[in-house]
């Protein structure tokens, strides 16, 4: 890949985030006003969970990605390749729809522990994102050094 297009697989993740944001921030207030017009606040969980992790988190991940893409035009950052960011992308976008569906399931039949495997695979997807901005940063702190 040459320099100028370097970054372009961390901007294609960047707008999937941003787009799966979007997605998850009309569902949650849909959510939410079906919440009201019902008087029924069963679904918090859910709600909220689609607002802060699908909204949010979400858009936190694409902002990420959007400025290693820019750091990494300059040159390729070690240690954050665009088959990591990829794998982090999809870990999130499984975990948090299990977690979801797992949070809905009914709580008798154990069902709903399905919502914690996916809740630690959102848990993962974190953690990885947390470790591939340190490895940008760092790469960017000893370049300006």
């Amino acid at each position: 890949m040459s320099g100028s297009d370097a970054g372009e697989p961390f901007r294609r993740i960047a707008r999937r985030y941003f787009r799966a944001a979007l997605f998850y921030l009309a569902l949650g207030m849909l959510l939410g006003a079906g919440m009201l017009w019902f008087g029924n606040d069963n679904f918090q969980f859910l709600h909220s969970h689609m607002l802060l992790v699908g909204t949010v988190l979400f858009a936190a991940y694409g902002a990420g990605y959007w400025w290693i893409a820019g750091r990494s035009d300059a040159q390729p950052l070690p240690g954050v390749t665009p088959a990591l960011a990829n794998a982090q992308f999809w870990l999130a976008s499984v975990g948090l729809p299990g977690m979801l569906a797992g949070s809905v399931l009914p709580v008798g039949l154990g069902l709903d522990r399905i919502g914690v495997l996916f809740g630690f695979m959102e848990a993962a997807a974190g953690i990885l994102f947390a470790v591939l901005l340190t490895h940008a940063l760092k790469a960017g702190a000893v370049r300006r050094a």
